[in-house]
């Protein structure tokens, strides 16, 4: 017999329902989680944001996030005068930090500080499966969360975004900066043809990677394909001093 097949129908019932109810504790529990670790990241930017940088210490910078803002102004008539006010809505985000040069991991939810990166980077194998030399072991400026307002798309804030995240790792003095994009052909088609076009180019694999990509064509590996916490994304490099 099949284990429990004894069982009673009421039995089998209350299973069920323990079950379900231990489902969902565990869907409560996962949400609340993530829900927590995502606030505890931003509000982590928030006040790194606030607290600006200290010039007294000789220590890089290690995040930035920046706000596009749309100003309209708004007419109001009061008999036969007028005022004028401007309304003020955010219509997109982005991220710029320090992070360890891995293709295969995103920047962490959390805000961590510049000599941990540094550690990490030290034990970070480069696109070619091996150690870096020394002078490289260092974090890369890195571009997270590129994010418009859905009504607000395809009107060029994004590159608007980019430009300004850009102009920021050069005064940080950042050579080159790094971010990920979503491989499938169809929910990441508009950002890769964005960061292609203004110069981003893929970072191949060459070893980094324990799962090969043959079966999706010979060009995948050149291509910049990684596999990162189970989502196959592309990792793209654009240099900032000309090379």
């Amino acid at each position: 017999r099949e284990f429990g097949a004894i069982a009673t129908t009421t039995s089998s019932s209350s299973i069920t329902t323990s079950s379900k109810l231990g489902d969902e504790i565990a869907t409560w529990i996962e949400n609340f989680l993530f829900s927590f670790t995502v606030l505890v990241g931003l509000d982590q930017r928030v006040e790194r944001r606030k607290k600006g940088y200290d010039s007294n210490k000789n220590l890089p910078p290690d995040h930035n996030v920046i706000c596009l803002v749309e100003v309209t102004p708004v007419t109001n008539e009061n008999g036969n005068a007028e005022t004028t006010y401007y309304t003020e809505q955010i219509v997109g985000i982005a991220e710029l930090s320090w992070q360890p040069p891995n293709p295969t991991r995103n920047a962490p939810p959390f805000v961590l500080p510049y000599f941990v990166k540094t550690l990490i980077s030290r034990f970070t194998p480069n696109s070619n499966g091996e150690k870096e030399a020394d002078e490289s072991k260092l974090p890369k400026g890195y571009i997270s969360n590129v994010l418009t307002w859905k009504t607000r798309r395809g009107l060029g804030y994004s590159r608007v975004l980019m430009a300004a995240l850009e102009g920021i790792a050069v005064r940080w003095g950042c050579d080159d900066i790094r971010l990920h994009v979503d491989a499938d052909e169809v929910s990441g088609k508009v950002a890769r043809a964005l960061y292609w076009s203004i110069g981003y180019e893929a970072v191949p694999d060459r070893g980094n990677n324990k799962l090969g990509y043959e079966w999706m064509g010979p060009s995948m590996a050149n291509q910049g394909l990684y596999l990162v916490e189970g989502v196959p994304l592309l990792y793209l490099r654009k240099s900032l001093n000309g090379e």
